[in-house]
């Protein structure tokens, strides 16, 4: 056997084993009254009324009309069986052809009933019982039963059922009462879950609200971008003024009184440094070199030269400038020549 081969039947065994557990958490839980499932009324021979409920026997009361026929546990013969590893669904054709070599009678004679378990060492153990088929059917008849009605094995308060022609379609009834039962805890977890979910679902539609709304107001702010963009330039320069009252003795009322009456009507200022006595200005003007002149005719500034060369601004239609100049106090005039 291949590795892969090997790792398939390991997993064919695991799933068997889970399937297994849940069909025997499904037999507890019936056996409790806590899951759906059919609950026939059987008849004993002696006339005794017992409700199944999966396995486990009850007695019935009132004069319900019996459904099926209990074999009391003396009537019937009980063993054991252990099975290799096998798949779940090859078990009913394996125990059938165990219970051929081991039944006292052929068994076209007899009624047979078992259960099987996974066994902790490998493989499953089966327990099984067998009656006599002419006995239980004159039984059947004195009840008033039909030949094709239930019949199951009694054993210490408990009840097998007999695989026969009925078998199947038990079967196809459970799974449905197990489908419906599913299908309402599913409802039941999505009820309960609701309101715990609705906040984040709630969260979720205001968060696509708040993202479709600056959506449509990204096309409406985009003619305002140059206007921010002038702002935060100003909003600079005044931060370096504020910076320059702080730690400059120069009169800045003066000095930026001094710039205001200096610059055109078509220039501006984008940042004004101020270092002791030195200025130096950058923003954009008309014509530069003009600027310049004027500012050295102005009485409050000296040694006005340009730091950079001016460029042109084609989107602005204007030049961009770099003026350095000292501001003019008795220090710099005794210091001309």
């Amino acid at each position: 056997m291949t590795a892969r081969e090997q790792l398939n039947r390991r997993l064919e065994t695991a799933l068997d084993r889970l399937a297994w557990g849940f069909g025997d958490a499904r037999r507890l839980l019936v056996e409790r009254g806590l899951w759906p499932a059919a609950a026939p009324v059987l008849a004993a021979p002696d006339g005794a009324r017992y409700r199944l409920a999966a396995t486990r026997l009850r007695p019935a009361a009132g004069s319900a009309r019996p459904q099926g026929l209990l074999v009391p546990e003396g009537d019937s013969l009980w063993g054991t069986l252990q099975l290799p590893d096998m798949p779940r669904r090859q078990l009913g054709q394996a125990v059938e052809e165990a219970l051929w070599r081991v039944s006292p009678l052929p068994p076209d004679q007899v009624w047979c009933a078992w259960s099987a378990a996974p066994l902790a060492q490998g493989g499953w153990g089966v327990e099984w019982g067998a009656c006599r088929r002419d006995q239980q059917g004159a039984a059947l008849s004195h009840l008033g039963l039909a030949a094709d009605a239930p019949l199951y094995l009694a054993r210490a308060g408990q009840a097998l059922p007999v695989r026969g022609a009925g078998w199947p379609a038990q079967q196809r009834r459970q799974r449905w009462l197990d489908g419906l039962a599913l299908l309402g805890l599913l409802c039941l977890a999505a009820a309960l879950a609701m309101p715990a979910l609705m906040p984040l679902a709630l969260k979720r539609q205001a968060v696509v609200r708040a993202m479709q709304h600056v959506g449509d107001l990204e096309p409406k702010a985009a003619p305002l971008r140059p206007q921010l963009d002038e702002l935060r330039q100003q909003a600079g320069v005044a931060d370096n003024l504020r910076q320059a009252v702080a730690s400059a003795d120069l009169p800045l009322a003066s000095v930026i009184e001094a710039l205001s009456e200096a610059l055109p009507d078509d220039s501006w200022l984008e940042r004004v440094e101020i270092s002791g006595n030195d200025i130096r200005i950058t923003g954009v003007a008309g014509n530069a070199g003009d600027l310049a002149t004027r500012l050295g005719r102005h009485g409050g500034f000296v040694d006005v030269r340009a730091s950079a060369a001016s460029v042109r601004d084609s989107a602005l239609g204007k030049e961009r400038f770099t003026l350095e100049m000292r501001w003019r106090t008795a220090q710099t005039e005794g210091a001309k020549p």
